[in-house]
C-alpha cells in the first residue's frame, strides 16, 4: 500500500529524512525514532533496506542489508498487536542488523567504483548511509 509518509509520522521524524523518487529514508541513527514515531501513530512498521544517497543524486542500495517485519509478524493478529509487534521486532532486527554489518564495508563491496571515488574525494560514506523505511496504515 503506497501511502504518503508526510501526513502520517510527525514532522520533525519527516524531515530529518531525505527524499529520493518516493522513498523516504532516514540516517541509521534515526531508525529507532522513525520505528517508535510510526508505532505511536499506529502504523505497521513494515522494515526497509541500506541505501547511499550520494551527492550526484544516485542511489546504490544494499538490499540484503534489510529490515523485513512481513516475514515475521502473523497478518492474523488484530492490528494494535500487529503494530506494537512489528514495532518491537523491527527494533530488534535492525539492533541486530547494525552488530551484524559493517554498513561502509558492505556498500564499499557492493559499489567500489561509486562509493571507492568518494572516499578518494574525502567524503564519510557513513554520512551518506540512510536506511529508507516503509510503513504500512490499517485498511478499511
Amino acid at each position: 500500500m503506497k501511502i504518503d509518509i508526510e501526513t502520517l509520522l510527525p514532522a520533525e521524524i519527516v524531515c530529518r529524512a531525505s527524499l529520493r523518487g518516493n522513498e523516504y529514508a532516514w540516517p541509521l541513527d534515526d531508525i529507532p525514532l522513525v520505528i517508535d514515531a510510526a508505532r505511536q501513530a499506529n502504523l505497521l512498521n513494515v522494515g526497509g533496506q541500506l541505501q547511499f544517497r550520494l551527492p550526484d543524486g544516485a542511489t546504490c542500495e544494499c538490499s540484503w542489508v534489510e529490515v523485513d517485519t512481513y516475514r515475521t509478524i502473523a497478518k492474523t493478529l488484530e492490528w494494535p498487536e500487529r503494530v506494537r509487534g512489528s514495532a518491537s521486532e523491527a527494533l530488534e532486527q535492525f539492533s541486530k542488523l547494525c552488530d551484524e554489518f559493517d554498513v561502509v564495508a558492505e556498500g564499499l563491496k557492493a559499489f567500489p567504483d561509486h562509493l571507492g571515488r568518494l572516499v578518494e574525494e574525502g567524503h564519510d560514506l557513513r554520512k551518506l548511509a540512510c536506511f529508507v523505511w516503509y510503513v504500512e496504515k490499517k485498511s478499511k
